[in-house]
């Protein structure tokens, strides 16, 4: 940077030495110039002066000659004539006598001026002799004339002045010369100037231009790489998001129908654990994924009717469980003065709440949360603000730290992520989804008596409150007896638990693990819908579905199953050709009303009997495989295979009479049939089933034998 600077001062002072000498030279130019002009003007008036000389002496010589020659007899006219040519001839000679007196002293100036003056003189004489015809004078000024010849007189003291006038002019005309040589050998210099005055400025501006044109690409490319690196951001947060939520589809997933089966105490604690702490983890790749949005200013507020002491209910539900594990208590109210139907993001509301919920529980160990809305006065008349508080009576905030919690990756203590988890983005989160909901955030806190977060949100007012849902409805119910989807998707897990989720509500499935699987199956046989995933190998979502909506021209509804939750990639999805989308992990709820919304059930369709008979008698069963009728041939086929062979060991250990034999291929045979659950009827008959102890082959032989007829009716729909 010294050095540019330096570079530039050299540059200014050389720009104005160079500046200062061509006004320099400018200014000796001028003053050439000028001399120039001078002596051209002086040679010019010399010029004109020999003529006017030559001039004189020629009316000098010419006047002597007619006076010399003038008599009493001369005509009137003449004598008229020859005063007007005196007279001029004294004109003249003033006009010459000024002009060169103008030059300064002149030698002979003087007596050429008397010789004029002395023949005007004479030669008046003799025209006043002539006019008075005084013969006898007349005749003696003309024998004077004749003899004192004034006009040799007017020319040699002529021809003297012209002399020196010649000389003057000769020196004028060298001067001129001298004055000529220092214009051009200036006007050279200043030619020259102007040249490396050209040159170098030239140079400059072309440096200048190549600066600014490496500039431009060093900012083009800065600008790329800036691209370059929040495009690399963004492929690292959606394929963050993809890889995360992945796996968590299928952790929720299956955690939540494991949840859905019968468990004992221990199991169905250990499974909760394992949903609680799956969406744990999936606030925590939320929170990264909406700080992102929100650095990248691509959050968005909606503006949508819903029911506040709705939300306020399902915030309580949500933190029911840790509530009750804490032992703390939890209480909300609304002002009566606050609108029940409020306009705005109540997703984004609730995040705002569920992270300062969720802090004030994290951070108390006894006491409890408080949560209270208020409405405050506003000045546009068409919406509310409202003011929300969430109090604890936690640990407190240091006053120093205070300041400090709202920024990014901030935490209280470097302990505070093991003591209490989180990733120090959720106050930062907070504070920008309250300001782009047009409202502040602000805390008060002191150290072992709590603290108390308090914001507010400007909302808009609902002219016609909305229809009301029951949210505190169990699992959707829905049959889609006799229809197909074709669910792509790579990852083998999801596919499974697609399967077994989809299959409960009769839904037939078929699979295929990427796009290009998913074409093949497509152009051969119809599907009522597709569930697609967007990152697949070979051929991934957003391809596929271009294929199948611009090449193949099929318009099956298609619903993107996405990681991606960003709201550019939502955009893309649709843009790609799906019809719909649903993030992962995939909620049961959510995706069939989904699939509600673009397969609606129809009335026309009659459930299979063998469907009919498996849900009536074989509830456990069905609900082991989710209905799954690939999987439950399968199995039912294993447990033919398995029966089969039980008879035959049943009936060899009876023929021998080894009882101990017999009760331990019963015992076997409880396991071949428990998939079909404790109150199926041949888990009975096993029950009931009692062998008699030392009664001889024959006796063991027909129990065996009517035991094995008993199964063989009781499961005849299922093992014949």
């Amino acid at each position: 940077m010294q050095k540019r600077n330096y570079n530039y001062f050299l540059l200014i002072f050389f720009a104005f030495l160079l500046v200062a000498s061509i006004i320099f030279t400018q200014t000796l130019t001028d003053k050439a110039t000028q001399a120039l002009q001078k002596g051209n003007i002086e040679a010019v008036e010399t010029f004109k002066t020999s003529n006017e000389m030559q001039h004189l002496v020629n009316m000098s010589f010419t006047l002597q000659s007619r006076f010399s020659q003038i008599s009493a007899v001369t005509r009137a006219d003449s004598s008229d004539v020859l005063g007007d040519s005196l007279t001029l001839f004294g004109y003249n000679a003033n006009i010459l006598n000024e002009a060169i007196g103008r030059k300064g002293h002149i030698p002979n100036l003087k007596s050429l001026m008397d010789a004029v003056n002395a023949q005007l003189n004479l030669s008046y004489a003799v025209l006043d002799a002539r006019q008075q015809n005084d013969a006898r004078l007349l005749n003696n000024l003309t024998d004077s004339l004749r003899k004192s010849k004034p006009g040799e007189d007017v020319y040699r003291y002529g021809v003297l002045v012209e002399k020196f006038l010649e000389n003057q002019l000769q020196q004028t005309l060298v001067t001129n010369s001298t004055h000529a040589s220092q214009l051009s050998a200036y006007n050279r210099v200043l030619s020259i100037a102007a040249v490396i005055v050209v040159l170098i400025f030239t140079t400059i501006i072309v440096i200048r231009q190549w600066q600014q044109l490496v500039l431009i690409k060093e900012l083009r490319l800065a600008r790329e790489a800036a691209v370059k690196s929040k495009n690399a951001k963004d492929d690292f947060l959606a394929n963050m998001s993809h890889e995360l939520r992945t796996p968590l589809n299928s952790l929720i997933g299956f955690g939540n129908l494991l949840s859905d089966t019968p468990l004992s105490n221990t199991q169905k604690e250990y499974t909760n654990t394992i949903i609680s702490n799956g969406y744990n983890l999936l606030h925590i790749v939320n929170d990264i994924l909406d700080f992102s949005s929100i650095e990248a200013g691509k959050l968005r507020i909606k503006r949508i009717p819903f029911n506040l002491p709705e939300l306020f209910e399902d915030l309580k539900r949500m933190f029911s469980a840790l509530v009750n594990e804490k032992k703390l208590t939890y209480h909300w109210d609304i002002d009566p003065q606050t609108p029940e139907f409020i306009k705005g993001d109540p997703e984004r509301l609730k995040q705002v709440l569920v992270n300062l919920i969720n802090n004030a529980i994290k951070f108390t160990s006894y006491g409890g949360v408080h949560i209270h809305v208020a409405q405050l006065p506003f000045e546009k008349e068409d919406a509310y603000k409202l003011v929300f508080s969430v109090k604890d009576t936690g640990e407190g905030i240091p006053k120093e730290k205070v300041d400090l919690i709202f920024d990014r990756f901030e935490q209280l203590e470097q302990m505070t992520t093991r003591q209490h988890g989180g990733t120090g983005l959720g106050l930062s989160i907070v504070k920008s989804l309250v300001e782009n909901m047009g409202g502040t955030v602000s805390v008060n806190s002191e150290i072992g008596l709590g603290s108390k977060f308090t914001f507010t949100a400007v909302f808009e007012k609902v002219t016609d409150a909305p229809v009301v849902t029951d949210k505190k409805a169990g699992k959707p119910s829905a049959d889609f007896s006799g229809h197909t989807a074709l669910v792509v998707e790579d990852n083998a897990a999801n596919r499974v638990l697609l399967k077994h989720l989809l299959r409960k509500y009769q839904l037939h499935i078929e699979v295929a693990e990427n796009g290009l699987e998913a074409l093949e199956r497509i152009q051969t046989k119809h599907y009522d819908l597709i569930l697609m995933d967007i990152q697949m190998p070979h051929m991934n979502g957003y391809k596929a579905i271009s294929i199948i909506r611009e090449e193949l021209h099929i318009h099956t509804p298609a619903i993107a199953m996405t990681a991606y939750v960003m709201e550019n990639e939502i955009k893309r999805c649709f843009a790609a050709g799906f019809n719909d989308y649903i993030s992962k992990p995939i909620e049961e709820p959510d995706i069939i009303s989904k699939i509600l919304k673009w397969m609606p059930l129809r009335s026309d369709v009659v459930r299979p009997a063998a469907a009919a008979d498996a849900a009536s008698g074989m509830e456990f069963f069905i609900e082991l495989v989710g209905g799954d009728e690939t999987v439950m041939n399968e199995l039912l086929v294993e447990i033919q295979k398995q029966w089969a062979l039980d008879k035959d060991a049943l009936r060899a250990a009876a023929a021998t009479g080894n009882a101990h034999e017999v009760a331990r291929i019963l015992h076997r045979i409880k396991s071949t049939f428990s998939a079909f659950g404790p109150n199926h009827p041949i888990l009975e008959l096993l029950k009931k089933h009692t062998i008699t102890a030392n009664s001889g082959a024959e006796t063991m032989i027909r129990e065996c034998e009517a035991f094995i007829l008993q199964i063989d009716k009781a499961g005849a729909a299922f093992i014949s």
